[in-house]
C-alpha cells in the first residue's frame, strides 16, 4: 500500500504506458511522489485554518518531502505564499522566485530531462530546462510558495516529458 493505494493497481497503470522499463520507473516514482504531495497537502489544508494572507517572509514548513530530491537542501523551510493583496508587476515575485530558483537543484533537473530523453530516443536541448524554469517561475504559477513553485517545475517537466514521448512517436515523412 502507497497512500492508501493498492500498489498492484499502480503497477497495472504505469505497466501499460511505453516507454520501456526506465520509463515506467520514473513515472511510477513521479505518481508516488505525486500522491505522497497530495496526501500530506489534504492533510495540512484539513488541520490548518482558511486564511487570505501569507506573510512574504520565509516560512513556518519544511520543504515538502517528495520534493527534497530537487532542493539543493531539502531540510531549508519552505517560503509560504504571498500576499494575495500584491500586483502581478510587484518586485517581490521577482525576487521570491530568484530565491527558489537558488535552491532548486538545477543540475539534478536537467540530468532527469537529458535522461528521459535519452530513454526515449530523442535528442535534449537545453532551451527544455529553460522551459520548464521559465514557466515554473511565473509569479502567477506559484505566488511565491515553495511548494507551488515545486508543483509547477514538476508540472512543466512532465510537460517536457510529453513532448519526448511525442516526438519519439513521430517518425519522419508519416504525419507531413
Amino acid at each position: 500500500m502507497i497512500n492508501g493505494i493498492d500498489t498492484a493497481a499502480i503497477d497495472n497503470l504505469v505497466n501499460q504506458i511505453p516507454g520501456g522499463s526506465a520509463v515506467q520507473k520514473g513515472i511510477k516514482d513521479a505518481f508516488v511522489d505525486l500522491l505522497a504531495r497530495v496526501v500530506r497537502e489534504t492533510a495540512k489544508s484539513a488541520s490548518a485554518p482558511a486564511s487570505n494572507t501569507a506573510t512574504p517572509a520565509a516560512a513556518t514548513a519544511p520543504v515538502a518531502a517528495s520534493a527534497t530530491t530537487l532542493w539543493k537542501d531539502g531540510s531549508l523551510q519552505g517560503l509560504e505564499q504571498l500576499s494575495n493583496d500584491l500586483t502581478a508587476d510587484d518586485p517581490i515575485y521577482n525576487q521570491r522566485e530568484a530565491e527558489l530558483r537558488d535552491r532548486l537543484d538545477v543540475t539534478e533537473l536537467e540530468q532527469r530531462l537529458r535522461g528521459y530523453a535519452k530513454s526515449m530516443g530523442v535528442e535534449y536541448s537545453s532551451t527544455d530546462l529553460d522551459g520548464v524554469l521559465r514557466n515554473a517561475g511565473y509569479g502567477a504559477s506559484h505566488l511565491g510558495s515553495s511548494d507551488r513553485y515545486m508543483a509547477a517545475v514538476e508540472h512543466f517537466t512532465s510537460e517536457a516529458y510529453n513532448n519526448y514521448r511525442q516526438r519519439a512517436g513521430n517518425l519522419p515523412g508519416t504525419n507531413a
